[in-house]
């Protein structure tokens, strides 16, 4: 787990990667994001949450249980290593939280077919207008191939499935602004997808954690700036669960 906090207050961000193993783009975008350098507030990464899945290239670990479904709404998580990512949550007190993914198939409004080119959103307008703004600005400057655009949609309701997703959680328990982000993985190459949650992810987290001259749509994937302000990049030792 990586922390940099700003001199400047803003928004506590929290960026999730590698829940599933082998969805590569996510936790490979994650990692780059832990290096961001920031305007205001404070941004907490979790590049690789199930590192014995992302080491095997695999959905799972050896365990063969799926993380992202280890965090019942309400309830403590189901498992230890579920237990030790949601203390991290919690404890960051996270005003966004946002969660990278890949799928085989791409979204066609519902989950059989696959779910790349989405982002899924908590409720709220707010919220809903982020995710579609940032959707927008990436198929407008970023997305060459057509079918390949990001589409929005909202958490599926808790009585139905998938639950137990740690968004769910942080939304429903927490009140936090929350994101998922699936690329296809399956035809656009991992730098392209790379690109693609990084420059979602910056588009989200912009207004909070930038100040605005620090990126633009066209330099979203570079967050570095010359400032002299002190930061503070911690790298947080991982539970051995």
């Amino acid at each position: 787990m990586y922390q940099t906090v700003a001199d400047a207050d803003g928004p506590t961000v929290l960026v999730v990667g590698g829940m599933h193993g082998n969805e590569v783009a996510g936790y490979e975008a994650a990692s780059a994001i832990a290096e961001w350098e920031i305007d205001a507030g404070t941004l907490v990464t979790i590049p690789y949450a199930n590192a014995d899945a992302v080491e095997q290239r695999t959905r799972t670990g050896d365990d063969g249980v799926d993380l992202n479904r280890q965090f019942p709404e309400g309830e403590e998580p189901t498992t230890d290593l579920a237990r030790a990512l949601w203390t991290v949550v919690d404890r960051s007190d996270p005003d966004v939280v946002i969660d990278l993914h890949e799928s085989i198939g791409i979204y066609a409004g519902g989950p059989v077919d696959g779910v790349g080119q989405a982002i899924f959103h908590s409720d709220g307008t707010e919220t809903a207008t982020d995710a579609e703004q940032a959707a927008d600005a990436v198929n407008r400057n970023h997305v060459d191939e057509p079918g390949l655009e990001f589409e929005t949609d909202t958490f599926s309701r808790p009585e139905n499935e998938p639950s137990g997703l740690l968004v769910h959680k942080a939304s429903r328990d927490l009140n936090a602004q929350s994101f998922l982000i699936e690329t296809f993985s399956r035809g656009p190459d991992l730098e392209t997808r790379i690109d693609w949650h990084t420059r979602l992810v910056t588009n989200l987290t912009e207004a909070g954690l930038f100040e605005p001259e620090t990126t633009t749509d066209d330099s979203a994937g570079d967050t570095s700036d010359d400032s002299d302000d002190e930061q503070v990049i911690e790298e947080c030792p991982e539970d051995d669960s």
